[in-house]
């Protein structure tokens, strides 16, 4: 069956999109939708999980939001340095009066090409298309004859009566969907979307921040990206472990490959077998017919990813043991063994060292996967990142909030948001942009913004008032319930597995068994709360 691709797009792009897409009609099928937004990721989910789509493509804050909700397979058409002074180009030969609108951020190579030609380039950056409708409308009433911008700034540039040029070149559509093209022949391994990744598109540019520890990261992504080694990645809750995983990946030549993820701790023990050995027909009641490839087995030449390794039961790790010292992996229900080449990265965030003395993981694995050691400093350590962060989470939230009152609102918190704990780290400091976008985009005063927070901040003997949240029938929280959450919340980030369970039992029973509310304290997701609090 050809690849099955769906492409999103609701602006002057959908030209070019059509065009090109008529390249690949003999090697994929490639609709075009016009919808955007919560329309497109809808439609999306929809398509995806009736398997009536394998991978999707979108462009400018269009695939932005994508890339923030949607849990599927997505290609974000992406500009370059070259696109864009090919673009510049072009406008230059109708006029020297150009601006130019960019999606959220500018580029390093606009001052390079504004002095290779000699032409004054007045930009304007946007986030949502009230944003680009003003920014194309400033720039006119500047002079500017000729707009430069994603599709849907050249929409509005030509409602306006203005001509305009595509930033987007032919070049970077085609390289997005061969991509695209390159993540269905992946997902046609037929790994479960629940539990594997076989796709990637992290690199060591979307670790936000410039603090030394942060420059070191990247350094050491990239050493590690240039050595086939085993990598053991370590770090509390929420650092970012996988996107350092994915760094690695794509740094290295095995980048063109798949990358493979599961998450050890969100199997059982019988599903976990099954997905990373794979398993023959008739194995077990259910097998599937013709049997199905394990992980190993799907990521060849490209790499596995054991995400919380230390949950790993003591079976599987010397089966693992075993798999990468003769490279090859034996299904269940088969007595042949099959030729797997991969290379193995792993993270935990409990300390192995402590497993190990405690029985709980093998010596001799422990060694074999810490060839290299990453380990991700939490975000407590590096608090010169957190306006970086903060800023990116709140510009890439999908509730439409104009810049200047994010602006505003960093200008407010960041101080206090600086001197922070963060034992969730930088997950715990995403889900607190993405509530503080939802509350500010009500009619409140920001100067407010510390009440939108009580499981942050509790104020001596008094109760938290939140009035945009009572009013909706939500139940304040007091400041002994928020001291005992933050206590468990630093528990839980250096506590092992079975002490993991306890912190969590006893911090439902704190809040009266509100999931929602520990998830929140914790910095965890709501399934994590409900797998350790509620299945045991």
């Amino acid at each position: 069956m050809k690849p099955r691709v769906v492409v999103f797009s609701i602006s002057a792009l959908a030209g070019t999109l059509r065009e090109i897409a008529r390249d690949y009609s003999a090697t994929a099928n490639i609709e075009l939708v016009s919808k955007a937004y919560e329309d497109a990721l809808a439609f999306a989910r929809q398509r995806y999980y009736t398997d009536t789509a394998d991978v999707f493509v979108a462009a400018g804050s269009n695939g932005a939001f994508l890339q923030n909700q949607l849990e599927a397979p997505l290609v974000v058409i992406r500009t370059d340095g070259f696109d864009l002074m090919q673009a510049l180009a072009v406008a230059r030969q109708s006029s020297a009066q150009v601006g130019l609108v960019t999606y959220e951020t500018a580029f390093d190579e606009l001052a390079q090409f504004s002095r290779a030609f000699d032409i004054p380039i007045t930009t304007r950056t946007y986030r949502t298309p009230e944003d680009a409708r003003r920014s194309v409308r400033e720039l006119a009433q500047l002079g500017m004859e000729v707009i430069v911008g994603p599709g849907l700034v050249n929409e509005i540039a030509q409602e306006m009566g203005i001509e305009s040029v595509l930033i987007y070149s032919h070049q970077g559509v085609r390289k997005a969907f061969d991509e695209a093209l390159r993540l269905a022949s992946a997902k046609a391994s037929g790994a479960p979307r629940a539990a594997r990744q076989t796709y990637t598109y992290h690199t060591e540019q979307d670790i936000l921040g410039d603090s030394q520890s942060v420059q070191n990261l990247r350094s050491t992504i990239r050493l590690c990206g240039s050595i086939d080694f085993s990598v053991l990645i370590q770090g509390e809750t929420g650092v970012g472990k996988e996107l350092v995983a994915q760094s690695i990946h794509a740094a290295s030549p095995r980048a063109g490959k798949p990358f493979v993820a599961i998450n050890c701790a969100s199997l059982t023990e019988t599903l976990l077998e099954s997905e990373l050995f794979g398993y023959e027909e008739g194995a077990f009641s259910g097998a599937v017919k013709g049997g199905r490839a394990g992980m190993f087995e799907s990521a060849q030449g490209g790499t596995v990813f054991l995400d919380e390794i230390g949950d790993m039961p003591l079976a599987f790790q010397t089966r693992l043991l075993r798999i990468l010292e003769d490279g090859s992996v034996r299904r269940i229900g088969s007595a042949v063994a099959r030729k797997a080449d991969f290379r193995l990265l792993a993270a935990s965030h409990v300390n192995l060292q402590r497993a190990l003395e405690e029985g709980h993981f093998r010596e001799d694995l422990y060694y074999r996967l810490n060839e290299m050691l990453i380990l991700i400093p939490p975000l407590r350590e590096r608090p010169e990142d957190i306006e970086a962060l903060a800023g990116h989470f709140l510009r890439t939230t999908p509730v439409r909030v104009s810049k200047s009152r994010f602006e505003e609102f960093l200008r407010l918190a960041l101080p206090i948001l600086k001197s922070l704990h963060w034992p969730g780290n930088i997950r715990q400091l995403k889900n607190v942009c993405k509530r503080a976008a939802v509350l500010m985009s009500q009619d409140v005063d920001l100067k407010n913004w510390k009440s939108w927070f009580p499981d942050l901040f509790v104020a001596s003997s008094v109760v938290v008032q939140v009035p945009s949240i009572q009013a909706q029938g939500v139940s304040p929280v007091i400041d002994d319930e928020g001291n005992r959450m933050n206590e468990f919340a630093l528990a839980y980030s250096r506590a092992g597995k079975d002490e993991r369970r306890q912190i969590v039992l006893k911090a439902l029973d704190a809040v009266g068994g509100e999931v929602q509310k520990v998830a929140a304290g914790l910095g965890v997701s709501r399934s994590t709360v409900w797998r350790l609090g509620k299945g045991g």
